[in-house]
């Protein structure tokens, strides 16, 4: 199933560029299997799953970021990630979330 989500990155930083700021929004497709949503443990794993879907789009969304790349990639992939889990609803995954 995939669902399009619109995913707001970072919006600034202290050590922002004008191509940073420029990429500040994007949309994705997130696939993820509702199925797999049903217990907390098949929660769990489908969470890792869309985490690591949501970490390759923000590092590839900041690949011409020379300072601060990696702090620009780690608040992309939680505020990201936070949206998607709020966008799909469920209440395991959000408790996945919400503990990890």
């Amino acid at each position: 199933m995939y669902r399009t989500l619109i995913a707001a990155a970072l919006a600034a930083t202290a050590i922002a560029t004008p191509a940073f700021a420029a990429s500040s929004t994007f949309r994705m497709d997130v696939e993820y299997s509702k199925a797999n949503l049903a217990s907390p443990a098949s929660a769990a794993k489908e969470y890792t799953y869309i985490r690591d879907q949501v970490a390759d789009r923000c590092e590839a969304e900041h690949t011409d970021l020379k300072i601060g790349k990696d702090f620009a990639v780690k608040a992309c992939t939680e505020r990201t990630l936070t949206n998607t889990v709020r966008a799909i609803g469920d209440a395991n995954l959000s408790d996945v979330h919400a503990n990890r």
